[in-house]
């Protein structure tokens, strides 16, 4: 099970970022086109990802996991091929969206999936490498992009349908059915109301990077105004569809913060390693992918030990200890100010730092799903979900503006770069300082001054009702 859901995580996180290094090879392909026409490959994945992810989460709790399951991941593998076949520009958008579409109903259900298959104790590790892998298609996305373009860049979608159809497979026989649906009302208001406001904002962060002020102004304005109904309408709903007691949990708002804040510096890490190696150092696109590569490898290899780890640490501690070492990943190319190349000393040492960070945090935060009522797993993890898409959305609009696009290669423009990481370093320890402190196997233990009395009143009592029971046989 595991298996499958990781696939699953792989394939969606994979396309969100394997389109990037094709861009040029789309412009040729679909001539005459421009960048930005070409760009709305990748937006309209974000958009509609981001936008229908707690609808998805609120649907498969509602009508079964399995089910949802099996239905996204197959439709995932026919819109892969239709992208892989599509004729024109046009034709490649649409089955993009529906990718997104399809996508969305996976990802909280493959974390769902791996939440009630495990124990408390093996839970930390098995989010650790279900993290691990999205980690690593994350990060890993513009390295097999550059090597499947080699051939064309019809195999980036191509690639996904061998490893749908024996997900799908396997999930069929695999996937149990115990994972019952839980007959509650669809509100069919509050996912059109969570759509809109998700889909506005992020069109909005991507217009701040390409379209005029006013079309960015206004889509975030009104992607404002649907958010505040959204927040009235879902504490009138008998059955809403973003739940409010999932946030009465600490963890849960942790995890959601940490996982918003994070992602938006870890475009910044990607976008600024991509930038230092390929605009200022001049590497090819091939040698960037593998330069970069071993970000993604370290996060690999230390996810599967998160839960270990967590569970010794407790859970503030893992995000402040991650947080130091993502500050460290930022901090040692802004203080090396690499003028040339000088990969070994000044962006090695940065991505093996990015990675463990990477390895520690992400599975600590996308396990506060695990915090959310039984009957809200899928939504939470939906939620989870949706703040990391956003808090990339925010990021790459965020870095954009900081770099001002066409001074990409200045290096003052980098160093700018490697200040929103650290800032977003910063904000993401505060967000852990609000964890409660004291974590025992992953439950809060709460130690107050009359815990001692309370316990040896219960003692007595205990002990007081023994010696009845005695008298009266």
């Amino acid at each position: 099970m595991l298996a499958i859901a990781s696939a699953a995580n792989f394939l969606t996180i994979l396309d969100l970022w394997v389109v990037v290094v094709a861009y040029p090879e789309l412009e040729r392909a679909f001539a005459p086109t421009t960048l930005s026409e070409v760009s709305w490959i990748l937006n309209v994945y974000t958009i509609t990802l981001a936008a229908l992810l707690v609808p998805a989460g609120r649907l498969a709790d509602t009508f079964g996991r399995r089910r949802c399951f099996l239905v996204g991941l197959a439709a995932f593998g026919v819109a892969s091929l239709g992208c892989a076949l599509a004729p024109s520009l046009s034709a490649l958008i649409v089955f993009r969206a529906l990718q997104a579409i399809a996508a969305a109903v996976l990802m909280p259900t493959s974390l769902g999936f791996v939440l009630s298959a495990f124990d408390r104790e093996h839970r930390g590790t098995a989010v650790g490498v279900w993290a691990a892998v999205g980690a690593v298609a994350a990060s890993s996305g513009p390295v097999l992009g550059a090597v499947l373009m080699t051939r064309s860049w019809r195999w980036i979608f191509f690639i996904n349908v061998p490893i749908v159809v024996v997900a799908v497979i396997a999930g069929g026989c695999l996937l149990p059915s115990s994972f019952a649906r839980t007959r509650r009302r669809v509100d069919w208001l509050g996912s059109v109301l969570v759509f809109g406001a998700m889909a506005l904002v992020c069109t909005g962060l991507v217009e701040a990077s390409s379209g005029p002020r006013w079309r960015m102004s206004a889509a975030l304005a009104a992607g404002g105004v649907l958010a505040v109904v959204l927040v009235a309408h879902v504490r009138r709903h008998p059955a809403p569809v973003v739940a409010p007691r999932l946030f009465e949990a600490n963890r849960f708002k942790i995890g959601a913060a940490g996982i918003f804040v994070y992602y938006v510096g870890f475009s910044g890490m990607l976008l600024g390693s991509t930038l230092l190696v390929t605009d200022a150092w001049g590497f090819s696109v091939l040698h960037t992918a593998l330069a970069i590569a071993p970000g993604p490898t370290t996060a690999s290899l230390v996810s599967p030990l998160s839960g270990w780890v967590g569970r010794r640490l407790g859970f503030r501690r893992t995000i402040l200890v991650a947080a130091g070492l993502f500050a460290s990943a930022a901090g040692w190319p802004l203080l090396a100010a690499p003028a040339t190349p000088a990969y070994a000393t000044v962006l090695l040492p940065s991505l093996i730092c990015w990675g463990l960070a990477n390895g520690l945090l992400q599975p600590a935060l996308f396990a506060a799903a695990d915090a959310a009522p039984p009957d809200e797993v899928a939504s939470g993890s939906a939620v989870l979900t949706m703040a990391r898409q956003l808090g990339s959305a925010f990021g790459v609009a965020l870095l954009v503006a900081v770099l001002h696009a066409e001074h990409a290669a200045d290096l003052s423009g980098l160093r700018r770069v490697w200040l929103v990481v650290l800032a977003t370093a910063a904000m993401t320890a505060l967000v852990g300082l609000g964890a409660r402190p004291v974590v025992v196997n992953e439950l809060p233990v709460v130690r107050t001054e009359g815990s001692a009395s309370l316990s040896r009143c219960l003692h007595a009592t205990s002990r007081r009702s023994a010696r009845r029971r005695t008298a009266c046989s």
